[in-house]
């Protein structure tokens, strides 16, 4: 099986080459050409020793400079090592908690005078320059001599030729890196427990358009704006603030109602390749003891689909800023801590509670408020400001279940179904004819994780289902949204719990539901949208 991923990784390779030639420079010139290549290319890097050496060789600053770094901003930012300030786009680094000066972090000639914004999460920092162009910095819990930049992100496998950042304002994107060494671990949307991959999951979500998109680049992922993490309400809600870390995304909108969402692309179902995902329940089987044994046994629990849905935060009862911050404070999903620079009882600081706690406290700093005030309201007006429906009605046949190759033999066989549109079935011979069932959504919003949809019956009865789906494994870059040219996702069908136990007071679902549905709530899908169509195997 090993040997079939390494080969499926060649093709994804060769697929990224023969689209997107490493040569073409990316709209904007393309960043600074004097770091081409990084030890960020090569992960997970080396475990977190926080040790200090090459410290004593930077140059101390010596001008005004954040007295504290409590929240991660586009100006400060920290780990559980170090902390980093932006100060006249001069990038600053001291130990953290320890009584040292400011000192100019090592920053290659052809960035100096040009970082505009900065982000760090685990062992790598980010950073843009004035153009939007997004550098690497690795090895950031360790000590400055090994710290390293590079330009390089995105297909194939971290060796493209850079991301140029579609939106890169203050508080609208950060970085987020979970590792084997330091998060080590996330959950699925069971509760259940899987070990972080050998490549860390590393992403950069940030707002985009109205605030109502939340797109991430990837670095082994094309360099294109098409991968988006759903927002809230079905994609709908509008951020004015978005933090990340250990794949926690944090936002919040201009009534200061806040979500969080534990989400990265390699857990969300995307990657078939290096995961083993399943939409059964999985209660029974164990949980694998490292990533490797999950991938490669089926005796151990897979990674449960859906992907986990946002969960709305309590309000914060006092002033706020749009300021936001989210970090992670141990080992696990659920080690993470959020902040909100706010005022309370006339002082300032910032407000703050671990990701499941039901209230938040109030720690004064009595610095400078950053970010812009939020007008927080004590009711939830998280409704107030939706963006409009997606604009797609899209329809269906359901395909006859007696194919050859169908949605659950693919996820069964060794097939890396998620990088394998459905509409190469069609191209093969293997089409499916028409089962008699057709499946309509009414505003088919492609990054969703779940929407609801209706079946129709040969007879015309209407089923209420939901929809689920997951962008596929993609090589060569595309359009965000739907176009006219096909987006692959894979999915599943789901009749609601208490519809399903209570099916036999309907005879439409219980004959779906035992024709179609094989006696089954829950059923695998592969899909292929465009603006105009809808296919589904």
């Amino acid at each position: 099986m090993m040997m079939r991923r390494t080969l499926v990784c060649a093709a994804l390779v060769a697929g990224s080459l023969a689209t997107a030639p490493l040569a073409a420079a990316e709209p904007g010139g393309g960043p600074a050409g004097c770091v081409p290549f990084g030890t960020a290319q090569l992960p997970p890097g080396v475990p977190s020793f926080g040790g200090h050496e090459g410290l004593a060789g930077l140059p101390a600053f010596a001008g005004d400079a954040p007295r504290s770094v409590e929240l991660r901003t586009q100006t400060t930012q920290f780990n559980n090592y170090w902390e980093f300030a932006l100060v006249d786009h001069a990038l600053l680094a001291r130990p953290r908690g320890a009584a040292e000066p400011w000192r100019y972090a090592p920053l290659p000639d052809c960035l100096r005078g040009k970082l505009a914004g900065i982000s760090v999460d685990d062992d790598e920092l980010a950073a843009v320059d004035d153009a939007g162009w997004l550098y690497t910095m690795d090895n950031v819990t360790q000590g400055p001599l090994w710290w390293n930049w590079t330009s390089a992100f995105g297909a194939p496998l971290w060796a493209g030729t850079g991301k140029r950042m579609p939106a890169s304002a203050p508080g609208t994107w950060a970085l987020s890196v979970s590792s084997p060494f330091n998060n080590q671990t996330y959950t699925d949307v069971a509760g259940r427990v899987h070990n972080s991959g050998w490549a860390k999951m590393t992403m950069v979500p940030m707002l985009t358009g109205d605030g109502s998109r939340i797109t991430y680049a990837d670095p082994w992922l094309p360099n294109d704006d098409s991968y988006e993490i759903g927002g809230p309400l079905g994609g709908r809600f509008r951020s004015v603030a978005l933090s990340s870390a250990g794949s926690t995304t944090f936002v919040m909108n201009a009534y200061g109602d806040m979500y969080t969402r534990n989400f990265d692309f390699d857990g969300s179902g995307s990657d078939s390749v290096f995961f083993r995902y399943s939409w059964d329940d999985q209660t029974g089987k164990p949980s694998a003891p490292n990533a490797a044994a999950e991938l490669l046994s089926p005796e151990y629990a897979a990674i449960q689909l859906p992907a986990p849905d946002w969960v709305r935060q309590p309000k914060i009862p006092g002033e706020i800023t749009s300021a936001i911050s989210v970090h992670a404070t141990g080992i696990g999903p659920g080690r993470r801590e959020l902040r909100v620079a706010g005022r309370d009882g006339g002082r300032t600081g910032f407000w703050h509670k671990n990701l499941s706690d039901a209230a938040w406290a109030f720690t004064a700093t009595d610095a400078e408020l950053p970010g812009d005030a939020i007008a927080n309201k004590a009711q939830d007006r998280s409704a107030d400001t939706l963006a409009p429906r997606a604009p797609w009605r899209l329809a269906a046949d359901l395909p006859a279940r007696d194919t050859l190759i169908e949605g659950q033999t693919l996820i069964n066989s060794v097939v890396p179904y998620s990088i394998i549109d459905p509409r190469v079935f069609d191209q093969l011979g293997q089409s499916a004819r028409p089962s008699g069932y057709r499946l309509t959504v009414e505003h088919f919003d492609p990054v969703a994780t779940t929407r609801r949809a209706t079946v129709t019956t040969p007879d015309g009865a209407a089923i209420p289902v939901l929809l689920h789906t997951a962008d596929g494994l993609r090589g060569a870059t595309r359009g965000p949204g739907l176009d006219g040219n096909p987006r692959h996702l894979v999915g599943a069908i789901e009749i609601d719990r208490d519809a399903y136990d209570s099916r036999a007071a309907d005879p439409a679902l219980d004959e779906f539901v035992r024709n179609w549905m094989h006696g089954k709530r829950i059923i695998p899908l592969s899909l292929s949208a465009t603006d105009h169509d809808l296919i589904v195997r």
